[in-house]
């Protein structure tokens, strides 16, 4: 009741601020005959015509008089001769300035056209008005194709031709895409079909915490399962349960959805489990898809009086729906900061990657050199030690010579003094050559010991930012 209200008193303040607006067009005189001939159409019906008449008379005088009547009334059903009439009643759609511009939209192309034909043959394909021979398919286009074009940003989104089908079985095309409008608008529903579907997304959120305080066995059996509410109730949400619902039982919840706004549809959701409470529990993850989009209406197959009289006992409060939307937007921004930071460290863990991998090729470099600086090292060892083996030779051969002179006497040594010069020079050339590889042998092991001390260096280095790399894969939770 509170949210009906609510919704009332809003109808109300408009009403109030431009009193010559009316729902309808209709003359006082056109609504008497077409209230005369619903009644001829709808004799054998146990309906109320006066209470009906005098509401399409003056909608806001007798809603102010007594809202709750118009609750009672809508529970037992809007006549169907006049639904049409009422539900443009109901939305406050009737616009003559909107039925132009959708005349003026069917004369222009849309880029949807093509996958909105696709769709036809799949919405109501067993009902006769929307068979290909039927007149309905094009009416359905008409208005389907002219609100993509309305509304640019919705464009087109599968599921909205069964929003539209119903419409249309109750009212001309024109007036059909002026209730569509007002609903997608007024009543919140264009949310549900925007590229990213927030109000969808919250609608069903608001649905399992319903589900979870009304109905908490069959909620934690869908957990159980693996089931979660988008891989049913969207069509719900979206289709107004058109898609799969009998049409009898989807013009009753048209008719609450009018008055009480789209929050209605939570009840009848939550109406639904609780009257298959027992089977939902009996069916594992196999069945339970099937049975939750085919099977749920079963027991109002024949009672739409009976559905709608349980959904309105379903105590849904705008206060509840406050707390829920609160919840749920703070869980979003929890969401998007873990999403922030999650990026931050991938970017993060990016640049320390590109980090390591520079270390990595200054590591490369380094043992490279290290390598080279090795080879020339053995390289030059050899080199000196090929030098002291000639070194110990020659002095050998000196040694010889020398006790060749003190044998031989002074003749000998006038005969290889010459000689004795000559090697001895040669001598002195390779001590000093040899003193030259000395020099650079300790030239070159001390730039050994400083390369080494560059590569211990590197290794910890890279040692410890792969350790930090560990730690914040870790902290990703990569494996």
């Amino acid at each position: 009741m509170d949210l009906l209200l609510a919704r009332l008193d809003a109808q109300n303040s408009a009403l109030e601020q431009d009193p010559k607006r009316r729902a309808t067009s209709e003359t006082s005189s056109e609504i008497d005959r077409a209230v005369g001939h619903a009644k001829e159409e709808s004799a054998s019906e146990d309906v109320d015509w006066d209470y009906w008449g005098s509401l399409m008379h003056d909608y806001n005088g007798v809603v102010k008089k007594n809202p709750k009547q118009l609750t009672v009334m809508i529970q037992k059903g809007v006549p169907s001769a006049i639904r049409g009439l009422i539900w443009q009643l109901l939305a406050q759609s009737k616009d003559a300035q909107l039925e132009a511009t959708y005349a003026d939209l069917l004369k222009e192309t849309s880029s949807h056209e093509k996958q909105i034909q696709r769709d036809m043959s799949r919405t109501f394909p067993n009902h006769e008005y929307f068979q290909a021979e039927g007149l309905g398919q094009e009416s359905l286009f008409n208005v389907v194709k002219a609100y993509s074009l309305y509304d640019a940003e919705v464009g087109y989104c599968q599921g909205l031709s069964f929003v539209v089908g119903p419409l249309l079985l109750n009212m001309p095309d024109e007036e059909a895409f002026c209730v569509l409008v007002k609903m997608m608008s007024s009543y919140d529903m264009r949310g549900h079909f925007t590229p990213d579907m927030n109000t969808l997304q919250l609608r069903l959120y608001q649905f399992e915490q319903l589900m979870e305080e009304t109905v908490p066995l069959v909620h934690k059996h869908f957990l159980n399962q693996g089931i979660r509410s988008t891989m049913y109730a969207s069509q719900w949400f979206m289709t107004l349960f058109a898609y799969k619902f009998p049409l009898d039982l989807v013009f009753r919840i048209y008719d609450t959805l009018l008055v009480e706004g789209v929050e209605s549809l939570l009840r009848f959701a939550i109406a639904l489990l609780k009257a298959n409470h027992d089977q939902i529990l009996n069916h594992d993850f196999e069945t339970l898809i099937e049975f939750l989009k085919n099977g749920l209406f079963e027991p109002y197959k024949n009672d739409a009086s009976m559905f709608v009289k349980d959904a309105y006992n379903v105590k849904v409060t705008p206060k509840k729906l406050a707390q829920y939307t609160q919840k749920y937007q703070a869980m979003i921004q929890r969401q998007q900061a873990e999403l922030a930071a999650e990026e931050s460290l991938r970017e993060s863990n990016r640049q320390l990657s590109m980090h390591v991998r520079r270390l990595e090729g200054s590591l490369h470099t380094l043992n490279k050199e290290h390598v080279d600086l090795a080879k020339e090292l053995i390289s030059r060892k050899v080199e000196m030690a090929q030098l002291q083996d000639q070194n110990d030779v020659l002095l050998q051969k000196v040694s010889d010579l020398t006790r060749m002179v003190d044998a031989q006497g002074k003749e000998v040594e006038d005969r290889y003094k010459e000689e004795i010069q000559a090697v001895m020079e040669k001598n002195v050339e390779l001590v000093r050559k040899n003193e030259q590889a000395d020099e650079q042998c300790s030239l070159l092991e001390s730039l050994l010991i400083d390369t080494k001390m560059k590569y211990a260096e590197s290794e910890n280095e890279r040692e410890s930012l792969a350790r930090k790399l560990s730690d914040l894969k870790k902290a990703l939770g990569v494996a």
